[in-house]
């Protein structure tokens, strides 16, 4: 057997290899900084993801498909639960969790795998389709870097806009965010090859068994990641055109394409939509749907996907390139993706945070249109078809430079909330040893009481907790993440700050410094966090001092009504000075001799009796 192929793999496997190293250096610097003191967590990529492994934790516990790690509400016998976005798009999740489970790993060790097998399976994956297109090893391994690690750029985030607008909305290699999109990003990639083939492969059995594997893989795509597979959607539609426009002598075979893509999408959309009308109505003021049919061209990927077609368009008026050439199509297709996502309210008008799109998928595509340009016209313009090595070589360190710098700079910004998440690993564990010990987790695994309730005054403790343990919060920054109302959690971030012992004057001061942590709960993350929706009004003076009159109400008519619903079991404090005001928790609850756990102090606590 010819060792040509393998020879030209090693190449993508380099390429893997250096973006899986890049990717590991939050945790290895984590692992450095903590040697043996290490207590097991992950860290994050994005601040959402302690919502997807709160998911997971729950589903490696044997919580049921409906399930809310952050409120303890599961779907059992007579209490049946609403859908949420986690329990639709559940495929992932199970592929995450079943494993773990049989393996007997924590959630923390399988989102430390997460990152070497998202950076792995993205840029073998984005390696075969590049290498697939262009027929070239090399060029498709530093598109791979490339593109991956320009990501953040692309989408007007990341260390750029930190040195350019002094705004540090930066995360690490978007793509890599676990579980959503890490395990179906390099489907879409794979998704794109079969198409490539069941269009440009002459034998018609082959062009067949690739749209039915197309149709297949995308129905997996509709109950993985909204965003994803809506992407596939409108790229599938955009190639769908320009092969008709460009193609017509082969509009038997985008027909057939179509029609049996279409056909698998129909079965898989429709039970997709089933699920959706068992959400709360409540979820869709929470996801920020809004009605708009007004378009929008302004997105970066937009205007780099533009550039591309300008050039394109003028290198096929100067004869430089056949515009009716697969690959060229194939390269417009992508550069029309960010066009077609950021602009499908003008049909359907419901618009559903367009960021997602140019985070995780639309920079992506544009920037491989970018790649794909690159390798068209320097074929059309030099003599020499194969592109130097030293080019390759001088891209390739300047990619891996850019990425150095990008993971560098959030490493640096994250390093001490990576290390307070450490410290509260322990603190998670002993809570659920607690409430094994007394039997009150086994009760509400079984359906039969609430979970455990747990008060921690510091939000990133809070936040973290349900990822190492079953038990719930009191409120988190994403209570509202599996169908809570914004009403509901705006109630529980009042209890949250009452019994924090704080003041309306407290809270005052923390929304005059702009402080997210005070303004997102009150007035939705979209008034706090730029382009999360479209036409997001700021935040009025009159809006704040409306709210803190609420809060003084609620604050000043607290009953015991309150302080039951919902109940306490445990709080979490920091040890030492920096606990909070009990004044306000002492008055309803009693709490025991506490128990110190690392930095941590916890207590438990129960009502008082009535007078």
């Amino acid at each position: 057997m010819s060792t040509e192929p393998i020879s030209e793999w090693k190449w993508g496997m380099f390429a893997a290899l250096a973006m899986t190293i890049i990717a590991l250096y939050p945790q290895i610097n984590l692992w450095l900084a903590r040697g043996s003191d290490w207590q097991g967590s992950y860290v994050l990529t994005q601040g959402d993801e302690v919502a997807y492994s709160a998911y997971i934790n729950a589903l490696i516990a044997g919580r049921p498909r409906r399930n809310d790690p952050f409120n303890g509400r599961d779907d059992v016998p007579g209490k049946p639960t609403y859908e949420s976005l986690f329990s639709i798009q559940f495929l992932p999740a199970y592929a995450i969790a079943l494993p773990a489970r049989a393996l007997g790993l924590s959630t923390s060790t399988t989102f430390i795998w997460l990152i070497v097998i998202g950076a792995i399976t993205s840029s073998m994956a984005l390696f075969w389709m590049l290498k697939t297109l262009t027929d070239d090893s090399r060029f498709a391994a530093v598109g791979v870097l490339f593109t991956l690690s320009f990501g953040a750029l692309a989408a007007a985030q990341g260390f750029a806009r930190l040195l350019l607008a002094g705004q540090r909305v930066h995360d690490m290699f978007s793509f890599l965010r676990r579980y959503q999109p890490s395990v179906v990003f390099p489907l879409f990639f794979v998704f794109c090859v079969l198409i490539w083939r069941a269009l440009t492969q002459e034998n018609a059995r082959a062009r067949l068994l690739n749209s039915l594997s197309a149709g297949g893989l995308f129905s997996v795509l509709v109950f993985s990641y909204f965003y994803i597979w809506t992407a596939a959607a409108a790229w599938f539609a955009g190639v769908s055109l320009l092969w008709v426009l460009f193609r017509r002598s082969e509009f038997r075979r985008i027909a057939v394409t179509g029609s049996i893509v279409g056909a698998f999408a129909v079965t898989a959309v429709i039970p997709f939509f089933v699920l959706l009308s068992h959400r709360n109505k409540s979820m869709d003021e929470t996801q920020l749907l809004m009605l708009t049919h007004a378009p929008d061209f302004f997105y970066p990927p937009e205007l780099i996907g533009l550039l591309v077609l300008a050039v394109a368009g003028y290198a096929s008026w100067r004869k430089l390139v056949d515009v009716s050439s697969p690959l060229l199509l194939f390269t417009a297709s992508f550069a029309l993706l960010p066009f077609l996502v950021f602009n499908q309210q003008v049909l359907t008008g419901r618009s559903l945070q367009p960021i997602h799109y140019k985070v995780f998928i639309a920079n992506y595509a544009a920037l491989i249109s970018v790649v794909l340009l690159f390798f068209i016209l320097w074929r059309a313009l030099s003599s020499r078809q194969t592109i130097p090595s030293r080019v390759l070589g001088l891209i390739t360190l300047v990619t891996l430079g850019w990425a150095t710098v990008e993971v560098s700079d959030i490493t640096k910004r994250d390093s001490a909330k990576a290390r307070l998440r450490d410290e509260v690993m322990p603190v998670a564990h002993r809570l659920a040893s607690m409430t094994r010990e007394d039997g009150s987790l086994q009760t509400a695994l079984a359906g039969k009481g609430p979970f455990p309730l747990v008060y921690a005054s510091a939000l990133d403790v809070s936040g973290s907790i349900p990822s190492d343990s079953p038990l719930a919060v009191l409120w988190a920054l994403h209570t509202p993440a599996c169908g809570v109302s914004l009403a509901e959690s705006k109630e529980r971030f009042y209890h949250y700050m009452y019994y924090s012992g704080l003041s309306p004057k407290e809270v005052a001061a923390g929304m005059a410094e702009e402080r997210f942590i005070v303004l997102a709960p009150l007035f939705g993350v979209e008034r706090v966090i730029e382009g999360l929706a479209p036409n997001s009004k700021r935040i009025t003076v009159e809006e704040m001092r409306e709210e803190l009159r609420r809060y003084a109400y609620f604050s000043d008519h607290f009953t015991r009504e309150e302080a039951i619903n919902p109940t306490l079991n445990f709080v979490v404090v920091p040890s030492g000075e920096a606990q909070p005001n009990f004044s306000n928790l002492d008055k309803w609850y009693e709490r025991d001799a506490r128990e110190q756990v690392g930095i941590f102090t916890i207590y438990r606590v129960r009502l008082r009796p009535q007078n």
